[in-house]
C-alpha cells in the first residue's frame, strides 16, 4: 500500500473538485424519511447526519492521487468513493489496509494527496502530535478532512479523552487554509440522539421501552433534521488544505 505515498511533484494528485465549488457545499441535513428509519431503530441521528457530511464533502478529496483515512473503524467510508478512486484504511491494530500510528505516521514527509479522519482523534491523548503528523505527511496543495465530535456522549474505543469546540480546531489547525467548516446538529438532534437506546450499543432497556423512548424523540428529531447550530453542535467538520510553497 505505501506504494500510493511516494510522491515526487510530478505525481502530486489532482482533485476533481474546485476550492469555489467546497465553499458551495450547503450543510448537511436530514430528509423526513430518516424518521422512519429512526422508528425502525436504524442508525442513530448522529450516525445518519454525520454519513450526511461524509457524502457532500467526500467529494472533495476525489482525484487522480490516493485518499488515505486515518484512525478508521472499518471500511464504512471507503464505500462512499468509486470503486476506482484509490481509498486506503489504516488503523494501529492490523485489519486494515496500513498499520499506521496517527501520533507517528510511518510515510514520508509530503507524500500524501488527500487525508480523512472520522471521530478518531478523541481517542489520542497526544492528539497535538496526531495534528502536526497530518500536516507533515499532506503533500502541499493535499487536502485534509476532519469529523471531531463536540457535544458527544463517552465511547471508549480503547479510551476517550478530548472533545473539541471550533475555537480550539481553528487554532489546531491554523497551519492550513481552511476551505470549509461546518457544524453538526443542534440541540434538537442531540436529544434525539440521547433517548435513541440501542441494544447494539449496550442498552439494558426492553424493546418496548426502547420503542417508547424513540416516540418521546420523534417530534424533536423532526425538528432537529436540518438544524446545524455550532452552539450545541454533536460534532464539527472541516476541509482544509496545506498551502503550495511560494
Amino acid at each position: 500500500m505505501t506504494v500510493f505515498f511516494k510522491k515526487t511533484a510530478e505525481q502530486r494528485g489532482v482533485f476533481t473538485m474546485t476550492s469555489d465549488e467546497i465553499q458551495k457545499i450547503a450543510p448537511p441535513a436530514l430528509p423526513l424519511s430518516f424518521l422512519s428509519e429512526f422508528m425502525a431503530d436504524g442508525r442513530t441521528p448522529a450516525r445518519a447526519m454525520t454519513d450526511e457530511a461524509m457524502l457532500k464533502f467526500l467529494p472533495a478529496l476525489a482525484g487522480t492521487g490516493a485518499i488515505l483515512e486515518l484512525g478508521a473503524g472499518s471500511d464504512y467510508y471507503k464505500k462512499f468513493m468509486s470503486s476506482d478512486q484509490p481509498y486506503v484504511t489504516s488503523n494501529v491494530v492490523p485489519g486494515f489496509d496500513m498499520v499506521l500510528d496517527m501520533t507517528k505516521i510511518d510515510l514520508p514527509d509530503g507524500s500524501v494527496d488527500a487525508l480523512v479522519s472520522v471521530f478518531a482523534l478523541e481517542h489520542l491523548f497526544d492528539f497535538d502530535a496526531a495534528f502536526k503528523e497530518q500536516y507533515r505527511v499532506l503533500t502541499p496543495g493535499g487536502r485534509l478532512l476532519l469529523v471531531v465530535p463536540f457535544m458527544y456522549y463517552y465511547h471508549a474505543a480503547p479510551d476517550d479523552f478530548f472533545r473539541f469546540s471550533s475555537s480550539a480546531l481553528d487554532k489546531l489547525l491554523s497551519p492550513f487554509k481552511v476551505l470549509s467548516r461546518q457544524s453538526i446538529g443542534g440541540r434538537w438532534l442531540i436529544f434525539a440522539e440521547f433517548l435513541h437506546e440501542k441494544k447494539a450499543m449496550g442498552s439494558k432497556l426492553g424493546y418496548f421501552a426502547r420503542v417508547a423512548l424513540r416516540c418521546l424523540a420523534l417530534p424533536f428529531l423532526a425538528k432537529g433534521l436540518k438544524e446545524n447550530d455550532p452552539r450545541y453542535a454533536l460534532a464539527f467538520v472541516y476541509l482544509c488544505e496545506k498551502e503550495r510553497a511560494g
